[in-house]
């Protein structure tokens, strides 16, 4: 046993100088995709039309269709992991992704953990109620009147999490939902009374639930969509808004605008 132990101990100091070596060999994140031809993909799939599943359990959307046109100029393929929205940020900070698109924000709780692209997508927020709801909004804090829901993680729950935070409506107002297809549902079935959301998403639900409308636009903190990468990739920052910037001079943008209707 005692010589076992010996040689093990041998093997195992022989091995360590390569997986040092291995862990320092120097690549970043670009050379890396471009060796390999993988672009690791977080995303969350209950999000039409920006990411969601058709019939045949293919993820499709716009930025689905967004990814695989940048993975494919930068001559990889993607390998797409699903989630909740809310572990898309730390999927990214940890590295058991190369990037994360779901219609996502570069608010400034994220990029603590994580840098992000350019915006490719201006956002747009809606506040939803049923048709059957007489609710009117002059201005956006007028939400603060009602009990609302929103999806955890997205910018319009750190929006009406501000409000509570200011005093100016109570948490027990709030509904938080993980997915968005819950979130909706629960509009729908009259659990609260008015959701803030996306209008892109919106319009996806809206098509499937003829009872729930849009009663107000607005924009809460004038941003939009953005891919999160990890932090000190500057090469690999570089070459995503490379690709954008020649996506959206080719028109390639407002052509997925159009296709999905956002």
């Amino acid at each position: 046993m005692k010589r076992f132990l010996t040689g093990l101990l041998a093997v195992m100091l022989l091995c360590a100088p390569l997986v040092a070596a291995h862990a320092s060999d120097g690549n970043n994140l670009l050379e890396t995709v471009k060796s390999t031809g993988v672009l690791r993909v977080g995303t969350s799939s209950d999000s039409a039309p920006w990411s969601f599943k058709d019939e045949n359990d293919e993820h499709v959307g716009f930025d689905m269709d967004l990814i695989r046109e940048i993975a494919s100029r930068m001559g990889a393929a993607v390998e797409i992991t699903d989630m909740s929205f809310d572990a898309l940020v730390a999927a990214v900070q940890t590295r058991k992704v190369d990037v994360a698109i779901c219609s996502m924000g570069a608010k400034e709780e994220r990029k603590k953990h994580v840098d992000f692209s350019q915006m490719y997508h201006q956002q747009l927020n809606v506040y939803v109620v049923r048709t059957d709801n007489a609710a009117a909004f002059s201005e956006m804090e007028d939400i603060a009147a009602y009990k609302v829901g929103v999806q955890s993680g997205t910018l319009p729950e750190q929006y009406i999490t501000e409000l509570v935070d200011a005093g100016k409506m109570s948490e027990s107002q709030v509904s938080h939902y993980e997915k968005s297809e819950e979130l909706y549902l629960d509009l729908s079935n009259g659990r609260y009374e008015v959701l803030a959301g996306d209008i892109g998403q919106t319009k996806a639900f809206i098509e499937k639930m003829p009872e729930i409308k849009i009663a107000f636009e607005c924009s809460f903190y004038g941003t939009g969509e953005n891919i999160a990468v990890p932090k000190d990739e500057p090469e690999f920052i570089a070459e995503i808004d490379r690709i954008i910037d020649e996506l959206r001079e080719e028109g390639f943008l407002s052509e997925l605008g159009v296709k999905w209707d956002v």
